[in-house]
């Protein structure tokens, strides 16, 4: 499949750079500063293991030089989608399929309205990367990229997609429970990302702590319950385990997410923070909006409390708005 990524930050250009060493036909699409560099120098992967490789990835800042494409992976932050779809709808008619390896549940919708809700699949990347320099990304944590129809069924367009990330020597599953590996990964993500971002702790002391790991379970918990209000089930997966930290007691809920800090911290993963505390620590724009926004308004729609997630949006909120 012919392929493009829009969006060359830390994790789609570690998705191109495997990809394209694995054969396959790759571009990405990105603003022509970032596109410069690409089209000028090698891209180097490392990892903490201390293995890493070089490759030239072929990038373009013209979404019209786009024709051939079967198939579009978004991995803009959620605030720059509309900016980053609607000047490559020109391929509605030609793509097989268009997913988002974005933050968030919302973030379909857009894909769905450039270019028909027919075209787009779920997707949910569990990698992690972070930019080292304009030419160098730190591979931080390995995971798993799970595929798959909205309605659960199996295609193959889905299994061509799941092959491609194969060839690159990625770990990928086509699943019929994408949309709730999708709400699965947005839970952790938010409540993680809101103890992080307000503490400042990294991923692992963030989980290793019993205050912040126990406000981290208490988020579990309403997102939790936001989901089984909007019909979807949680399942644990690797990484969130998202149905046992959201019925255990409060004490055994703690001791999960200890045990997943231990583990971080033993296979040398220290320096892990999501990308929204990276963001707001650094003074830039958050996907807020995505991750604690819509969740506060869902659960308003659906008479939830969502006590701690509204606390943590208000806060990240005013913390990022006083800077404008």
């Amino acid at each position: 499949m012919k392929t493009v990524i829009v969006g060359a930050g830390a994790l789609g250009t570690l998705l191109g750079a495997y990809l394209s060493r694995g054969g396959v036909d790759i571009t990405l699409l990105d603003l022509p500063d970032v596109i410069k560099t690409l089209n000028r120098e090698n891209v180097e992967i490392r990892t903490f293991s201390g293995e890493s490789f070089k490759v030239r990835l072929k990038a373009t800042e013209d979404p019209l030089s786009l024709k051939d494409i079967d198939l579009i992976m978004l991995c803009v932050k959620t605030y720059q989608s509309e900016v980053a779809v609607s000047p490559i709808a020109h391929l509605k008619d030609r793509v097989q399929a268009v997913l988002s390896f974005q933050n968030g549940v919302d973030k379909e919708l857009i894909l769905e309205r450039y270019f028909g809700r027919d075209k787009v699949i779920g997707g949910c990347c569990t990698e992690a990367a972070s930019r080292v320099d304009e030419k160098t990304i730190m591979y931080t944590m390995g995971g798993i990229t799970y595929l798959g129809e909205l309605d659960g069924s199996l295609s193959s367009r889905v299994a061509s997609a799941v092959k491609l990330f194969h060839d690159g020597g990625l770990k990928a599953e086509a699943s019929p429970q994408v949309v709730s590996v999708d709400w699965c990964k947005w839970i952790n993500f938010a409540a993680i990302s809101a103890v992080c971002a307000l503490t400042r702790l990294p991923y692992y002391k963030a989980l290793r702590n019993p205050y912040s790991a126990g406000l981290i379970a208490q988020i579990y918990r309403e997102y939790a319950e936001l989901a089984e209000a909007s019909g979807v089930e949680v399942h644990d997966y690797p990484g969130f385990e998202v149905k046992a930290i959201s019925r255990a007691s409060a004490d055994e809920a703690v001791q999960l997410l200890q045990q997943r800090g231990m583990k971080l911290k033993e296979g040398g993963a220290t320096k892990i923070m999501p990308s929204l505390a990276q963001d707001l620590i650094a003074g830039r724009a958050t996907e807020r909006e995505s991750i604690f926004g819509f969740a506060v308004r869902e659960g308003n729609a659906k008479d939830l409390p969502m006590t701690f997630t509204r606390h943590a949006y208000a806060l990240i909120t005013s913390v990022e708005e006083s800077r404008s």
